[in-house]
């Protein structure tokens, strides 16, 4: 397991909070956005950003009570628009795998995804 330090670990959960409201803004509005993202609070009790990067499956569970088959149909949305805005190749499947798998190999595979988006928005914002 790859020690991150606390202030990378809040710093790449800030980016994916923004580039998650981001994404879908654009796709669903932003009203509907916040609307998840509330439910999804009001489900885990937490922040559903902090709770993703220790667990994408509690997340993925929390979105699928919510949303149904919406839930696919967002995280294929977030991860298809995330790899145009950035250049990135991450499978839609292969992240939903990943969500859904409870190893610690897959969830520091989808941290370190989560960390390349992170590196590639601090280099765009540096310029």
């Amino acid at each position: 397991m790859r020690m991150v330090s606390i202030m990378e670990k809040n710093f790449v959960i800030e980016v994916f909070r923004d580039t998650f409201k981001k994404v879908l803004y654009s796709s669903i509005g932003e009203s509907v956005c916040e609307a998840i993202i509330f439910f999804l609070h009001r489900e885990l009790n937490r922040d559903p950003f902090e709770v993703f990067w220790e667990n994408p499956r509690t997340v993925y569970h929390a979105m699928k009570k919510i949303l149904g088959v919406g839930a696919e149909i967002l995280i294929n949305t977030f991860v298809e628009r995330v790899n145009q805005e950035y250049g990135l190749s991450m499978r839609a499947e292969r992240f939903l795998s990943l969500m859904c798998n409870s190893n610690q190999n897959s969830i520091e595979e989808v941290r370190d995804f989560l960390r390349e988006i992170a590196e590639l928005h601090r280099e765009r914002n540096r310029e």
